[in-house]
């Protein structure tokens, strides 16, 4: 069997509920979430300049020292920084409300506290960006498994941000595993994922195959975490990456 994990092109102007492109796209997440707990979306309102500008930011920031980094604590599960000591080729700092001003000042001000307006302004930008994908992507959801609006809304209302940064480094020559992270699922109900010159990004289909996720400026990839079972009522296949 040939693998494709559906990909929906969130640039099309047609795509709105109730046309028959909307229609058409809901059926690609259902049978994205099924067989690959994933879909593949093309998204093109980051400007190129904001998307490079932060990732050239997210260097500087994974170069600041240790003793800066590791400030970021949080009581929620995987919000606070992770580094090399646990996971030796992987390394994450996330910002808390990261569509806010409130939050991504805050974060800023742990890492530089003589302070970076140009990170804060950019990290803001891209996440509300995000957070407006990760409002179609919902309602797409929702859509293809004929819930009420009421819970879409719902659920949007209960909704957080957190905006990661991952860092994989590359494996030294005495190592022997290139793995960064082992095989998960979010514990969110959905995760909206982007790689920047990184091919490392790998999903598993339902019928046990590993299928890699090629890297694109405008492509992201949205994947069910493990709320969303409970969020739609019936059994979904929860894929791997």
């Amino acid at each position: 069997m040939e693998h494709k994990i559906p990909v929906i092109d969130f640039t099309n102007e047609n795509l709105k509920p109730g046309t028959d492109d909307w229609v058409l796209a809901c059926k690609k997440v259902r049978h994205g979430f099924e067989e690959y707990g994933c879909f593949e979306t093309i998204y093109d309102k980051i400007p190129l300049e904001l998307h490079n500008s932060v990732f050239a930011q997210a260097e500087d920031l994974f170069d600041l020292p240790l003793e800066t980094k590791i400030q970021k604590t949080s009581e929620r599960p995987y919000h606070s920084y992770y580094g090399f000591s646990s996971l030796p080729l992987y390394e994450s700092l996330g910002i808390d409300h990261p569509t806010t001003l409130e939050g991504t000042q805050k974060f800023t001000n742990f890492m530089w506290p003589s302070g970076n307006d140009s990170f804060r302004e950019n990290a803001q930008s891209i996440s509300k960006q995000l957070a407006e994908l990760y409002e179609i992507a919902t309602r797409m959801v929702f859509d293809s498994y004929g819930l009420e609006s009421g819970l879409y809304e719902s659920n949007m209302a209960l909704t957080s941000y957190l905006l990661r940064f991952s860092k994989y480094r590359e494996r030294k020559a005495n190592e022997t595993s290139d793995i960064g992270l082992q095989s998960h699922i979010d514990r969110t109900f959905m995760s909206i994922v982007h790689q920047h010159q990184v091919e490392g990004l790998q999903v598993k289909s339902k019928d046990g195959q590993w299928l890699d996720v090629k890297p694109s400026p405008t492509s992201f990839l949205v994947l069910a975490g493990d709320v969303v079972g409970v969020c739609i009522t019936i059994y979904i296949i929860h894929d791997y990456r």
